[in-house]
């Protein structure tokens, strides 16, 4: 018998959320991000449901783009970081995987090669993330470069990331919106700029391709709003079952360090999830939790492979009753708000003993 700890995943919402961003950005081309195994969602699962519905999935890595060749995928692959190694310019041409150009040794590397097929490039210029892209006195030369390259498609598309995207009134924002405007009105070619927070914040800035991440998921990019804010619905729902009923006295402690202590008689429940499944075990007292639909809260600390809930919102509550932990009627958003973590890596550190099943649109 299997462990109860299941994610279930959305098809209708996946697809859902992808009709609003292309409602929200009619005029821009949409590389869908499913780096990072689709932001803990499944690389290959999201990325067949997303495969010829959107310009290009982007990804980390060549080894994540070639998973999903070998899994099917046919479409445009983005390769978000670029090479690591001059040989992946070769896979690249020939898997015909849209490249990303952030470093001179980059560039360098096509100097001696022969590749079969010309690549589809991105230039990544950085206009204030300080992270990837070359700055705005290099990306001239780096951009000619590359133009003058026989091995690049042309023209090249140029993109730069909002450090502070969903900050709406950190000044870095404008700061970084005009020296892309003031680099890329020099050159053709396709323009990039928004994530899903930057899509909902600089609805003027879209330019020709948007790269939604968080939103795509399901989950609101910007702090202190809601996804149904959005109209954006949550992917995935991760639930388990109610594995043990307690009765404790008043004064009994409950979990390791005994950190909580029954303040009067109480009726516990224990549920089959913990912190090896990926559930954040920051999670403080309090955190919310569905039990039959009935909203509850944790008590306790997190432990490994189990976690115990106050019930006294759900008295008839039984072994074996469905427990939701984030998803369908509790929004990740408020969840986090309990923990030490963001949606963000909450998603990604779900595990594989967690049972993932898709829902067929």
């Amino acid at each position: 018998m299997s462990r109860a700890a299941i994610a279930i995943l959305s098809t209708e919402n996946l697809l859902h959320n992808l009709s609003v961003i292309q409602s929200q950005t009619p005029s821009s081309k949409i590389i869908a991000l499913v780096k990072a195994n689709a932001y803990g969602h499944g690389l290959r699962s999201v990325s067949a449901r997303l495969d010829k519905r959107v310009y290009s999935l982007g990804v980390a890595s060549s080894d994540e783009a070639i998973a999903l060749r070998r899994a099917g995928v046919s479409g445009p692959i983005t390769l978000m970081e670029g090479i690591f190694e001059q040989d992946e310019l070769l896979i690249a041409s020939c898997e015909k995987f849209q490249v990303v150009f952030h470093d001179w040794w980059q560039v360098k590397a096509l100097e001696s090669l022969s590749l079969p097929l010309p690549l589809q490039a991105w230039l990544k210029v950085d206009t204030g993330m300080g992270r990837l892209g070359f700055n705005l006195f290099d990306a001239p030369k780096a951009y000619q470069a590359l133009s003058n390259n026989p091995h690049i498609a042309q023209p090249i598309g140029i993109m730069s990331h909002l450090a502070c995207a969903d900050d709406v009134n950190h000044p870095l924002n404008q700061q970084q919106i005009q020296r892309f405007e003031n680099f890329t009105r020099n050159f053709p070619g396709l323009k990039s700029f928004c994530n899903s927070a930057g899509m909902i914040n600089f609805p003027d800035h879209h330019y020709d391709v948007v790269r939604p991440g968080m939103g795509l998921y399901g989950v609101s990019p910007i702090k202190g709003k809601l996804a149904a804010d959005f109209d954006l619905k949550p992917i995935m729902t991760l639930q388990t079952r109610l594995i043990a009923i307690r009765t404790l006295a008043k004064g009994s402690s409950i979990g390791y360090g005994s950190q909580f202590v029954c303040p009067k008689d109480m009726r516990v429940g224990v549920i089959a999830i913990g912190y090896g499944d990926g559930y954040p075990r920051t999670t403080r007292e309090g955190a919310p939790i569905l039990v039959n639909n009935v909203r509850c809260r944790i008590v306790g600390r997190v432990s490994m492979d189990m976690t115990t809930i106050d019930l006294e919102n759900c008295p008839d509550a039984k072994a074996g009753d469905p427990v939701i932990l984030w998803g369908n009627n509790l929004p990740i958003e408020q969840v986090a708000e309990y923990t030490s973590h963001s949606p963000y890596d909450m998603l990604c550190a779900i595990q594989n003993r967690v049972r993932f099943h898709w829902t067929k649109k």
